[in-house]
């Protein structure tokens, strides 16, 4: 699969995904829909890049095209915890929408 098609796979995904939201909300407007979907997709973008890069915030802020600062300031409003290791990959992406001082027994 070429890049261009990897992109379009994406783009049709998102599309379907916005298709199936519209239509579960049965005519209803939906409010601050910007906020909603941003609050839906960046918080997995960050993490899966966070990942890619061990952990590197510096190089994960470079691949997103983000200030490094910028990137540190999207993480906590998500409260995500940046990891050095690769240990992560193997806990549940969803563990991280826990508060840092959320306690539980795994």
């Amino acid at each position: 699969m070429s890049k261009s098609d990897d992109n379009k796979a994406l783009c049709h995904s998102v599309a379907d995904c916005l298709d199936e939201y519209f239509s579960t909300l049965n005519g209803h407007a939906p409010k601050d829909l910007y906020e909603t979907i941003l609050g839906q997709v960046e918080p997995p973008l960050l993490r899966a890049t966070l990942r890619y890069c061990d952990g590197n915030q510096s190089r994960a802020a470079d691949l997103l095209g983000l200030n490094r600062a910028t990137l540190r300031k999207k993480l906590s409003q998500y409260k995500i915890a940046a990891r050095s290791d690769r240990s992560s990959d193997h806990q549940s992406d969803r563990s991280t929408d826990l508060p840092s001082d959320a306690s539980y027994v795994r």
